[in-house]
């Protein structure tokens, strides 16, 4: 996995962990729908100003943005926030 793998797998793992859209992300974020996806594939090269927005849309530190073992957790979750809604929703 590089950097920029683990930093996308990071931002769908909080953004799943606030159980928030790519949609209502973009709003947030005011970045595009398939900016936010690009980033969560990997395939965006981040600047500092861009990995400091992020960081702060979820309130947490820019350095838990670059923690592999939560992108590992990240590999696991469902490819749409719907699927997880309803696979948490079934086991309550």
């Amino acid at each position: 996995m590089n950097l920029n793998e683990t930093i996308g797998l990071n931002v769908k793992w909080y953004r799943y962990q606030n159980r928030i859209t790519q949609k209502q992300y973009s709003n947030i974020t005011k970045f595009k729908i398939e900016y936010i996806s690009a980033i969560e594939k990997g395939k965006v090269n981040l600047t500092c100003k861009n990995l400091d927005i992020l960081a702060k849309s979820f309130h947490i530190i820019p350095k838990l943005l670059f923690n592999e073992k939560t992108a590992q957790l990240a590999t696991k979750l469902p490819t749409r926030l719907d699927s997880c809604r309803s696979t948490k929703e079934e086991i309550s």
